[in-house]
């Protein structure tokens, strides 16, 4: 039974990495012609402006273009990176208060002993909560 299941698992796996697979070569594939439609595009772009303003400015209009273009998506990747890492330290800083203040909650509320996992679960769970919620709002 343990030898069907394995083989039953082995072959999922298997069609999953294949298709998997024949997905990332159609995209490879689209890809590429994407680029080479894009290089073509700029080709014809820099002939155009060749036509009217000459070959250096062209090429200098083309420089300043692709420049701009650049800087902004660098703004972009740094700006996406410094709001994902301050979103990951809110949910930190909350999964870890959370079960520093237990004890000082529990001596203070919980004079029981029975109750005290309990309550601490709680205020882990709260913690857990909480902190993913800050976690999506910041």
């Amino acid at each position: 039974m343990w030898r069907g299941l394995s083989l039953l698992a082995a072959t999922e796996v298997g069609s999953a990495m294949k298709r998997s697979m024949f997905g990332a070569m159609i995209y490879a594939l689209a890809l590429l012609c994407l680029a080479c439609a894009f290089g073509f595009l700029v080709a014809a772009g820099h002939d155009m402006l060749a036509q009217t303003y000459g070959d250096t400015r062209a090429s200098l209009i083309f420089a300043a273009i692709f420049a701009a273009v650049g800087v902004v998506i660098m703004l972009v990747a740094a700006f996406i990176r410094a709001r994902a890492r301050n979103r990951r330290t809110a949910a930190t800083t909350a999964m870890m208060v959370a079960p520093v203040m237990a004890p000082s909650v529990i001596r203070t509320f919980v004079r029981h002993p029975g109750m005290s996992a309990g309550v601490v679960a709680g205020i882990v769970a709260l913690g857990a909560i909480l902190g993913r919620q800050w976690g999506k709002e910041s």
